[in-house]
């Protein structure tokens, strides 16, 4: 039986028979997969501990018939500021379930793994405010990371660069249309330019850009309906969110 060590983050936890969980967990090399943990839900089980909700740790791992075994856990982070905020816990059971119903299992996302563990981090690390851009942040960057990032530099219809004032944002298509082609949604340059910068840039260095009410709106609308095209399902965690 081979055994092999991995980093994760755990994603979600089902109960299985009367003392059994199946974990799914995001790992860094790995990508999405779905693991037993036996006997975890005993009261002097060794597992318990360390395999809470959206806890970072290091897992070791046998490989099983159907699902991998889960012999040994060890805790690396636990995010302590998730339970003491509500939202903060709404947000990350929103992005936990976007990966646990978009990402495919087994198949390796070390971006994803990373994106969602900044986030995490920032979700955190908050004074009982979240930042209106952590999800916003998180959704555009987990469509870009799957394949799906949007065109923010030439008119998806006519293919010439986009300039100043008048543009336009296809969700459909996704991407920037010029004035003369348009689109469903208008869009501001400040948050064009707000969009390319999200894309490039870590998060901790957005969350320090001053952000006025406007932006912070159009933003998220748009991120939000070009998500929502490409992901229509609705997600029980979306009701969760104020």
């Amino acid at each position: 039986m081979a055994i092999f060590k991995t980093k994760g983050i755990i994603l979600k936890r089902t109960n299985l028979g009367e003392a059994d969980r199946i974990l799914t967990i995001l790992t860094q090399d790995r990508g999405k997969i779905r693991v037993v943990a036996k006997g975890i839900r005993k009261t002097l089980s060794k597992l318990a501990g360390n395999c809470e909700l959206f806890t970072a740790g290091n897992f070791m791992l046998a490989e099983g018939r159907n699902l991998d075994i889960l012999t040994s856990a060890e805790m690396t982070e636990c995010f302590p500021g998730l339970r003491k905020n509500l939202k903060a816990t709404q947000s990350a059971y929103y992005m936990a379930e976007i990966i646990e119903k978009r990402l495919p299992d087994d198949e390796p996302h070390e971006q994803i793994f990373n994106l969602f563990s900044e986030c995490l981090s920032e979700l955190d690390d908050n004074d009982q405010t979240i930042h209106p851009l952590i999800l916003p942040f998180f959704e555009i960057n987990f469509l870009s990371d799957t394949g799906f990032e949007p065109e923010l530099y030439e008119c998806l219809a006519c293919g010439e660069k986009i300039t100043p004032e008048g543009n336009f944002f296809s969700v459909e298509n996704g991407g920037l249309a010029c004035p003369a082609c348009k689109a469903d949604l208008k869009i501001s340059d400040e948050t064009i330019k707000l969009l390319r910068l999200i894309l490039k840039h870590k998060i901790k260095n957005i969350l320090k850009i001053k952000l006025n009410k406007i932006t912070e709106k159009e933003i998220t609308k748009l991120i939000k309906y070009y998500f929502k095209n490409l992901h229509p399902e609705n997600l029980k965690s979306e009701s969760f969110l104020i």
